[in-house]
């Protein structure tokens, strides 16, 4: 018998509905057609995008492939995904990792995104970079959105500063924060430098 997005979304219906269940639900439907997949992630029911945004996150552990990637994008930048936590989820697989070792062009193409979640997936693909011990490319794309006020932004934005120095260049954020730190709203700032000893914690936050 032929699994359709419907029966993946009852299914999802009957859990508890978390990012767990989700990953449990996708197992199960590990094989689903492409198309359903697809139908899943354009579809209006919340669980069901979410649902097929594990299981692009699954075909690209399996098998990397940029259509995913793509895939992905299209939704984000036609405002199919609207919880920012469906990027949280997953640019970081789906975007940030398939450009190590090669151009960083299409991060900063997303940056300048008028969709806000886009421009977050952009941040939140550079943790890709940083646990790789590069600060340079989180940096970058964060110097490029600093200025912006928006929470969708702006939250990314402090958690990624903080990975950035806990995991590749704690000089590297704070010579960052010292030429922009002003830019940041003051939540974004106190995750920015949670991790910093207190002394510094302290002076950059002014």
């Amino acid at each position: 018998m032929t699994v359709t997005a419907e029966d993946v979304v009852v299914a999802f219906a009957r859990t508890d509905g978390d990012v767990a269940a989700a990953r449990r639900v996708a197992r199960r439907y590990a094989d689903l057609d492409p198309a359903e997949r697809s139908a899943l992630l354009w579809s209006d029911d919340p669980g069901g995008r979410l649902v097929a945004v594990v299981l692009l996150l699954q075909a690209a552990r399996a098998h990397p492939d940029p259509d995913l990637t793509d895939e992905y994008l299209s939704a984000l930048r036609a405002e199919r995904l609207d919880d920012p936590g469906l990027v949280d989820l997953a640019a970081e697989e789906l975007v940030g990792a398939p450009l190590l070792g090669g151009s960083t062009g299409p991060l900063f193409a997303l940056a300048k995104s008028d969709v806000a979640l886009v421009r977050r997936a952009a941040v939140v693909a550079t943790l890709a970079f940083a646990k790789q011990g590069d600060a340079e490319v989180p940096l970058a794309v964060a110097g490029r959105l600093v200025r912006e006020r928006g929470e969708v932004v702006q939250s990314a934005l402090g958690r990624v500063l903080r990975e950035t120095g806990k995991r590749a260049s704690q000089d590297a954020l704070v010579a960052f924060l010292e030429r922009q730190g002003r830019f940041l709203g003051r939540a974004a700032l106190e995750t920015a430098t949670e991790h910093l000893p207190d002394a510094e914690r302290d002076r950059l936050r002014g």
